[in-house]
């Protein structure tokens, strides 16, 4: 692997690979993984591209991850990742390395990860070395799809909207005699715990992957907006017409991942729309 020759092989159709080197502070107590690169091919989808480490010893786990950089064939990180690992968990200690792309939707996939034990032997501390991450057909899904929304806020009208775009992969264990029915979203406005008001859209045609492209609007003030919170629930209709829910999620800053992201983009961003992806949660 020392002389392979990454700008050649970006051109081939096969698994990606990761360009890394792990050093250890024992004064700090800090894992260092640098010298990060990374090629792909021109199948491996999203438009940027970052690499997540995860360190998982007898107490738990730790994660960093570098910045997103747009994603070549050929990508370089300047930047290394810092993970806070007490020297006596080292031998027992393994490290994942997860090369994630982004579209432009801010969908997250997983291109490929690279398993190390930390131990010294396989893996030697200081020496710099390509490794082959493994690839599998799709992430884990929590069953219940995917819906794309943007939202954006507007200070001069104290308006907060919500535009419900799509959703992807309604399926439902629990609910599939709903599939084939039509669906649609309501959306509820909080502030804190409190729900402030609640409106749903039309219901959409299409079983499995509806759309609807239909903006919901609220008044909000702006000194609400940094407390509040928007929670959207999908929902199917059975034989007799009544409403089940296929899934929900929501945004706000109480949340975490891309469902706290997006509203913390919309607060930098006001006046602008920012559409996301976001898993919905049985």
């Amino acid at each position: 692997m020392e002389t392979w020759n990454p700008e050649k092989a970006a051109s081939w159709n096969q698994a990606p690979k990761l360009h890394y080197c792990l050093d250890y502070d024992r004064q700090k107590a800090e894992l260092f993984v640098t010298r990060l690169e990374a090629v792909t091919s021109n199948h491996d989808g999203g438009c940027d591209c970052y690499v997540q480490g995860s360190v998982a010893n007898r107490t738990g786990s730790v994660e960093a991850q570098t910045a997103l950089k747009k994603r070549q064939l050929h990508t370089t990180w300047e930047e290394g990742l810092v993970l806070p690992l007490a020297e006596e968990e080292l031998p027992t200690a393994s490290l994942t390395l997860t090369l994630r792309t982004c579209d432009r939707f801010s969908r997250h996939s997983v291109a490929g990860e690279l398993c190390l034990g930390l131990d010294g032997t396989s893996v030697p501390l200081g020496a710099a070395q390509w490794g082959e991450l493994k690839t599998s057909a799709k992430e884990p899904s929590a069953g219940a799809g995917e819906v794309l929304l943007s939202i954006s806020y507007l200070p001069a009208a104290n308006r907060l909207l919500v535009v419900l775009i799509k959703a992807k992969n309604l399926h439902s264990n629990q609910s599939k005699e709903l599939l084939g029915k039509d669906v649609s979203v309501k959306v509820t406005l909080k502030h804190q715990a409190r729900k402030l008001k609640k409106k749903q859209t039309k219901r959409a045609k299409h079983k499995i992957n509806p759309v609807w492209n239909e903006m919901i609007m609220f008044e909000l003030p702006d000194d609400l907006l940094q407390a509040s919170s928007v929670e959207l629930e999908v929902l199917g209709q059975d034989e007799s017409g009544q409403s089940c829910a296929l899934g929900h999620c929501s945004l706000g800053l109480h949340t975490s991942g891309s469902e706290r992201s997006h509203w913390e983009e919309m607060l930098k961003n006001p006046r602008r729309q920012i559409a996301m992806w976001h898993q919905l949660h049985l």
